[in-house]
Order: structure tokens, then sequence, then C-alpha cells
């Protein structure tokens, strides 16, 4: 996974971040192993504490209130937040609505115009698109 800006979110922050990524998951109902996966491996790209995501791992099954969580996070994390929430909506190969009305409501705290939401999206395809060349490379597909 590449550095961003988010290795260096104060540990506050990760953690809204964090939970943020488990919001988006677990939005329509269900938590799929791809998810899961995304997760952990954004939180290990922050650099989260072990113990920190211990604590990550414990909202799966009861996530906290995104109106809360929003309300912590500076404009720079909720938009970090807003990109990475649509590659953990993305993962397992279709957006759910629900996953939707929670990307569209960072997006609107954040700032984010229909426009730039629309490329981070398309964004989103592009990225899936490159890493799924890869197993063609190898003869996987």
């Amino acid at each position: 996974m590449y550095l961003d800006l988010a290795v260096d979110f104060a540990q506050e922050d990760v953690k809204g971040y964090a939970e943020i990524m488990v919001i988006v998951a677990s939005a329509d109902g269900t938590l799929v192993k791809e998810e899961l996966a995304i997760i952990e491996a954004l939180m290990g790209r922050c650099m989260m504490h072990p113990e920190m995501r211990v604590d990550v791992r414990n909202l799966l099954e009861k996530p906290p209130a995104l109106d809360l969580v929003i309300s912590k996070l500076n404009p720079v994390v909720l938009k970090i937040a807003l990109r990475d929430s649509i590659l953990v909506a993305a993962v397992d190969g279709e957006y759910d609505v629900s996953e939707l009305k929670v990307i569209k409501t960072i997006a609107k705290v954040a700032g984010v115009r229909k426009k730039e939401l629309s490329a981070l999206f398309e964004w989103v395809k592009t990225g899936w698109e490159w890493h799924n060349e890869s197993f063609q490379h190898l003869g996987l597909v």
C-alpha cells in the first residue's frame, strides 16, 4: 500500500478515519472479507497502533454514528476518508445504496462538489482496472 497524507494524521484523526471505513463497510448490513481486508490495509497504511486497531475491529458489529464521527474530523481527514470510503464501498464489486448515502454525506460535510466526487468514483474504477491487469500479466485470469 502506498503512503500518503494519512500517515501524518494525529492518532485521534486516524481513529475517526478508520471509524468512517467501518461505517461504510457495514452500511449495507453485510461485512465481506474484501471489506475487512481493505480496512485492515488502510489501518496499516495510517500506522494505526495495534491496540487502536482492536478497538476499531470491535466496532464492526455496532458502528458509531456517522454524524458524531465526522463532526470531530478536520476537512483534510474528511477528504482522505471520502476517497478511501469509495474504495471500501467498491471492493466487493458493487456500490450499495446505503454505502452511497454515507459517501454523499461525507462529501457534503467535506465540501466536495458533485464533479469532484464523480472524479473520485472514476479514479477508483480506473484503479481497480489497473490492479486487475496484474492478474492478466501473471496469467492468473
